[in-house]
This record gives structure tokens, C-alpha cells and sequence, in this order.
């Protein structure tokens, strides 16, 4: 599927999965973010994952740290068997990389730097380093295609994102050849295009680096000045020696770093033209360890996608997701909701404007969405108003306290397994 065939084999993949998604709490107090479910039946890394074997790469590495067993079980567990290509005898695999010897990743760029033996010893030229916590579809031999041809040492994947919201994002500034002038991380005040005032170049957090360009700037950021952020400390390094460029991506993406952006990113897949279909797209698949992608067709859900795995009684779903092994019993109705798998809906439960966390069980009859104060006082709820319906406290999450307003659980919750 990939554009990019004579440059597989010489580039090696690394998906930043290690982070605690602290702006997603409480959803992510028990999991961590490339793992929370999204659209259904699928998990958030699935988009990554599978934009990286579409585009025919095959030696990948998942950094990983924060709950890390859970994406372990996940990735290894499943993942190799979604994929019947991979030549064990060539290198090609998919492998979690955690810190070792007791160590800790204190950021992104330290966590490559962690593992610069691997890249090292490699056989490749170029190094991919994504996220695993974004959606959208992606073909990276078109970006790694923009790297050889220009030379560069890093090129940036970036997107036209609206100037308002990009407050929150890293954002580029780029000269008409598209050689990358300056990169500012969260500013105060995002620099619009200058063709379109509304709009703002956005970092996607997809990098391709050339290997000792990487190599260069790690040992001298990382190893002798203490630094540990790839896109604070080593992408404006780069980008002031004048050694990238940027690769214009024109599809869909969403980032996922608030309960906001997760809740509005879930319900971007009701639209009547969905900018994305990870459901149906035979020409790039998102696989999946979460069951048949397949949906149900029922009279008793409107604008909505209702998943294989869903019991539903005789309710109203209008504008919702419910996934794979939730339960919808009798007189529920259900407006701009997101349910997670395993979550049960009682009887006569009225709900909207929410997202029902997994396996949680909501009482008959209860009313969700209707009066702020009550929401309030009993779940967290977002900055856009969002209630996060399941086992939680009336405090504030230190971990919230610089993005979204949500309050933690009443306790910690036992960890499960997929």
C-alpha cells in the first residue's frame, strides 16, 4: 500500500506510547492513553499501528512506560497476528520497549536516547518516530518519499489546523519552499498562515529523522545538556541549524490530549460525511484486536454507531457510540454519548452530552447530562461541559489542574487485563 517501497527496508519505526495522558484523567487513572478505547471497537494505537504496516514497515518499536503491562499484553499479544507478512529472519517485528535497568523515560527524546544502541546498530537511514495516540490515516511513504528528495535532516508532518485551537499544539512557521523557519511549542499566541489568517501549521508529532542527524542531536542535547523533549528541545535544535523541512498532510487528524478533543474526535465518526471511515476502508485498513468492525443496523439508533458486540433492549440512541460489550437496557435514552466497552446502561436511564467509562454501571432511571450542578457535584466534568460518568470523587486531579477540569476516582481501582 505504501508509496515508498525502496525506503522500507532502510527505515526504522518508533511509536512514542510511554506517556500518562494526566489531561485525560480519569479515563486514563487505570490505562494508558494509546490503549483507551475509541470509535467502538477500536483502541487508539490501532490507528497508528496500522497507518505503519499499511505504509510496509516492519521493524517497530513501541516506547512504552506508564502502565505499561496493559499495552504490552495488548501489542504482543494480538498485534503480529493482524500482520502475516513480517520476515522474522529479516529483522522484521513489533517490540515494547520499556527503560531499562530500573530507569525511567523522563521524556520523549530521552526515551529515544535510551535506546540509541538500537538505532545505532541498525541497518537503516532514516528514523520514523510517531506518536501512538492520534487519529488519523496516513500513508508515511509519502513523507518519508519528501525526506530523501530534500535532504534534510528532519522533516516535520504538519497540518492546517484552526489558529484558535492551536494554542495548545506545537506550531511551525515555514518559508514558501517549505523549509521549516521555527517551531514554537504551546505559545501564547499561535502565528497564523500568512495565506489564511484562521489557520495555524500544527505539528502532527510524525518526524522523519536522517539517522546520524538524530544520532548528532541526542548526544549533544540529551547526553551532555540534560535535555529530555523531542519537540522542546531536539525539533528546535534542528529547525535553528536551517536542516528541516515540513510535509503538508491534508487529511483528517486529531490529537488526542483532552477529554474535549477524545469526546469530539469519537463523535467526528457520526457525520453524515465522516472525514474518516476506519469501519469500511478496504484501501487503508484499521486493524483491530477489538472484534468484527462491522455495525449494527437497528431501528433503535439514529446517527449513531452501535457495535457488534452491544446488547441493546428497546432504547433511544440518537448521535452516539456505544462499543463492543455494553448493555442498553429498557427506556434508556441516550443522546451524544460515548459508551465504552462493558459499560451497562439501566433501565429508564436518561444520558447525554457524556462519556460512560468502561465497565460502569449506571442506575435505573438516572438522569446524566441534564443539570450541571448535579453532574458536578457527583462526576467529573470538562471544560466543554462533557460528564465522565463512572466511579469518581468530588476533588480536583493534580494532574488536571493545567488542562481539563475533572475530578479523580474515590479510589484507586485494581488494574485489568485486556
Amino acid at each position: 500500500m505504501s508509496s515508498a517501497h525502496h525506503l522500507e527496508d532502510k527505515t526504522l519505526t518508533l511509536i512514542l506510547a510511554g506517556g500518562e495522558g494526566e489531561r485525560l484523567y480519569p479515563l486514563t487513572a487505570d490505562q494508558p492513553k494509546p490503549v483507551m478505547p475509541f470509535g467502538g471497537v477500536f483502541r487508539i494505537i490501532d490507528f497508528t499501528l496500522s497507518n505503519v504496516l499499511n505504509s510496509g514497515l516492519r521493524r517497530i518499536y513501541v516506547l512504552t512506560q506508564y502502565k505499561q503491562e496493559r499495552l504490552h499484553s495488548y501489542v504482543r499479544h494480538g498485534w503480529p497476528q493482524l500482520c502475516d507478512d513480517f520476515r522474522g529472519d529479516c529483522g522484521e517485528q513489533i517490540v515494547c520497549l520499556p527503560p531499562g535497568g530500573g530507569k525511567r523515560y523522563r521524556g520523549t527524546a530521552d526515551a529515544v536516547f535510551q535506546n540509541l544502541d538500537l538505532i545505532e546498530t541498525s541497518r537503516s537511514e532514516h528514523v520514523l518516530i510517531v506518536s501512538g495516540d492520534q487519529i488519523y490515516h496516513m500513508d508515511y511513504g509519502k513523507l518519508l518519499c519528501r525526506h530523501a528528495t530534500s535532504g534534510a535532516d528532519l522533516t516535520i508532518a504538519a497540518v492546517e489546523y484552526p489558529v484558535e485551537l492551536a494554542g495548545s499544539m506545537g506550531v511551525i512557521q515555514a518559508d514558501p519552499s517549505d523549509r521549516a523557519i521555527g517551531i514554537e511549542e504551546k505559545p501564547m499566541s499561535p502565528q497564523p498562515l500568512p495565506s489564511n489568517p484562521k489557520k495555524a501549521l500544527v505539528n502532527m508529532g510524525v518526524y522523519v529523522f536522517k539517522k546520524e542527524s538524530l544520532v548528532e542531536a541526542l548526544r549533544k542535547n540529551v547526553d551532555l545538556n540534560g535535555a529530555d523533549d523531542l519537540r522542546k528541545d531536539i525539533l528546535p535544535f534542528l529547525v535553528g541549524l536551517g536542516r528541516a523541512v515540513v510535509f503538508r498532510f491534508d487529511g483528517y487528524w486529531r490529537g488526542i490530549g483532552t477529554l474535549d478533543a477524545y469526546y469530539q474526535a469519537n463523535l467526528d465518526l457520526l457525520q453524515a460525511d465522516a472525514p474518516l471511515d476506519p469501519y469500511e476502508n478496504s484501501a487503508w485498513p484499521t486493524r483491530t484486536l477489538g472484534g468484527a468492525k462491522t455495525l449494527q443496523r437497528s431501528w433503535l439508533a439514529s446517527d449513531s454507531r452501535v457495535s457488534q458486540g452491544a446488547a441493546l433492549a428497546e432504547c433511544k440512541i440518537r448521535m452516539s457510540i456505544v462499543s463492543t460489550g455494553a448493555r442498553i437496557d429498557a427506556g434508556a435514552d441516550l443522546e451524544a454519548t460515548v459508551v465504552l466497552p462493558g459499560a451497562h446502561i439501566g433501565k429508564g436511564a436518561k444520558i447525554r452530552n457524556a462519556i460512560v467509562a468502561e465497565k460502569t454501571v449506571v442506575a435505573p432511571h438516572a438522569r446524566i447530562g441534564y443539570e450541571a450542578d448535579a453532574d458536578s457535584a457527583q462526576f467529573p466534568v470538562s471544560e466543554n461541559g462533557i460528564v465522565i460518568v463512572g466511579e469518581y470523587g468530588p476533588l480536583v486531579l493534580p494532574h488536571a489542574r493545567r488542562g481539563a477540569n475533572v475530578r479523580p476516582y474515590l479510589e484507586k481501582r485494581p488494574e485489568r487485563n485486556l
